[in-house]
């Protein structure tokens, strides 16, 4: 009975960063095989060690050694190995020469945004897109996440966060065309900005004054704004724009002069959804757009006609 070494390597860690004991195997092996010239492949040939390249390995099955598995798993032979194994005729050992770090499908991402972007073999559709005609697919994107979240499934949440992050990266790889920016510039400075703004994770901060840390960092970072609402985007539906607009002067210590409810009226949490539809529907019984009336009316009171 021969013995299999199935020796299986990540492509996204480079080639010769092998654990010790893929080192040991392919040093002690009386044989080592492979189906393709791979990254891995040559590592080997470049410590030394005799790599032959087959195009069918049931001579090598016979014999035994150390298999180096293709990028693409080899899936074929894979098979007729369990084949053998179940039936008794090999001794199939399974030893890994490296492992993904997490988070390295992402690479495999822009791999793929790549090469969708080629000039020889990609898709012709993204290559006329621009940052404009992406954006409605990345306010789609988020919506669609949000109901995924709202309806509490997570194999759904899990296909959405996917379509949500294809935007980013489309949007990088776009500016990377021009040679403006690229996805490492962005998540470089996003790392960056994790950190400023967490000196109480990466530091020796008080983790209690951890908003007072955040606030201070995020005002260093923009020192030209001056209203409290600057950087808040225009593009929210109203009812989140009121609702942030607020926040952002009770952080900075200016609330709002809001208009209260007449004093008959009381709100609770529970009826606040009511509340507000009744309020919607009083709306347009007036013949109103609630949308914008509300938009105009946070716009007023904090304003942000003169700020803009």
């Amino acid at each position: 009975m021969s013995t299999v070494i199935w020796l299986l390597t990540s492509p996204r860690i480079p080639a010769g960063l092998l654990t010790i004991e893929a080192w040991d195997a392919l040093h002690d092996a009386d044989a080592v095989a492979g189906f393709g010239d791979s990254p891995t492949v040559q590592a080997v040939r470049d410590a030394g060690i005799d790599v032959e390249l087959v195009d069918d390995a049931a001579a090598f099955l016979e014999e035994g050694g150390v298999w180096i598995v293709g990028d693409d798993g080899d899936e074929e032979l894979r098979e007729s190995l369990a084949e053998y194994v179940a039936g008794g005729e090999i001794e199939l050992e399974v030893v890994y020469g490296s492992w993904d770090p997490p988070g390295a499908r992402l690479l495999d991402l822009v791999a793929a945004v790549d090469q969708l972007h080629a000039d020889e073999g990609g898709c012709p559709w993204h290559r006329e897109q621009s940052h404009e005609s992406l954006a409605p697919f990345l306010l789609e994107e988020a919506y669609e996440v949000l109901d995924a979240i709202a309806a509490g499934e997570t194999r759904e949440l899990e296909e959405e966060l996917g379509d949500l992050l294809f935007q980013p990266v489309l949007h990088a790889r776009l500016a990377a065309g021009r040679e403006e920016f690229d996805i490492d510039d962005v998540a470089g400075a996003l790392v960056d900005k994790i950190i400023r703004r967490h000196p109480h994770v990466w530091g020796d901060a008080d983790p209690d004054d951890l908003y007072e840390h955040w606030h201070s960092a995020k005002a260093a970072e923009k020192p030209d704004r001056d209203h409290p609402a600057d950087g808040l985007s225009r593009q929210l539906p109203s009812m989140a724009f009121a609702a942030k607009v607020i926040d952002r002067f009770a952080d900075a210590g200016k609330p709002l002069d809001l208009p209260a409810l007449p004093e008959s009226v009381k709100v609770e949490a529970d009826d606040a959804g009511e509340f507000l539809l009744a309020a919607v529907a009083a709306a347009r019984a007036a013949g109103v757009d609630p949308e914008l009336a509300l938009r105009r009316a946070i716009v007023e009171k904090a304003g942000l006609d003169q700020a803009e």
